[in-house]
């Protein structure tokens, strides 16, 4: 076994990240194109008729574009902004298509081929989610997992996205407690107690089979404690 260079915790020897880091990953990735969408959203200047006779024109000028999105939206480098092995050559908000570019630069030259063409929204976004596999085994990927996080908070920060947790109500397969939980965008149910992670189906599976006998202990337990207790 070794240990996730994200978290400390243990895992695969072939692995510098452990799944829930890897779920954890894969869920930025594909919040961040969601995040730029909102983010353009918030960038157009809001402006308003005029009240009064004839209605037209402004009652204000428009408000000017807020530097700190326009910091998060802004273009990237043309090539990579670091070295993996070192700290940023650059302090303060970096663009997200300036980080996305510079890990899937980093990726590709470690898988040994040229970059995909671009999209439109979050450049790279699915590139490195297809190869999630490689940058979990990769000696820079607590680097990577440090940028993303701050783009992600720095996006819900003026967003205000910041992703909702469902409990679920049965309990952990693996360690019994009752900590499995969904949150917005995750693909995995997961335990925050252990680490667990399921699949829907695989939690589905598990309520079904738990579920009822929980039900009928909770059930006896609970007409147990309403039967008249018999005089000693």
């Amino acid at each position: 076994m070794a240990l996730c260079l994200i978290c400390a915790y243990s895992t695969e020897t072939a692995r510098t990240a452990c799944a829930r880091c890897e779920h954890r990953l894969r869920g930025w990735l594909g919040e961040i194109p969601r995040q730029v969408v909102l983010l353009t959203a918030l960038l157009e200047p809001g402006s308003r008729p005029a009240e009064g006779r004839g209605g037209a024109g402004r009652a204000y000028s428009p408000l000017p574009a807020r530097g700190d999105i326009v910091s998060l939206l802004g273009p990237a480098a043309p090539g990579p902004v670091r070295d993996a092995a070192s700290a940023p050559d650059q302090t303060g908000a970096t663009p997200i298509h300036a980080v996305l570019h510079a890990w899937a630069d980093q990726l590709a030259d470690d898988l040994g081929h040229d970059l995909p063409p671009i999209n439109s929204r979050a450049p790279y976004a699915d590139y490195l989610t297809r190869h999630l596999d490689h940058v979990v085994r990769a000696p820079w990927v607590a680097l990577m997992n440090a940028e993303l996080y701050d783009l992600v908070r720095c996006a819900r920060a003026i967003t205000h996205t910041e992703p909702r947790r469902r409990p679920m109500t049965a309990p952990c397969p693996s360690c019994n407690a009752f900590g499995l939980g969904l949150t917005d965008w995750a693909a995995y149910v997961d335990c925050e107690v252990c680490g667990l992670l399921l699949t829907p189906a695989e939690y589905d599976a598990h309520h079904t089979t738990v579920m009822p006998g929980l039900a009928r202990t909770a059930l006896g337990l609970l007409v147990a404690e309403h039967l008249p207790r018999k005089a000693s």
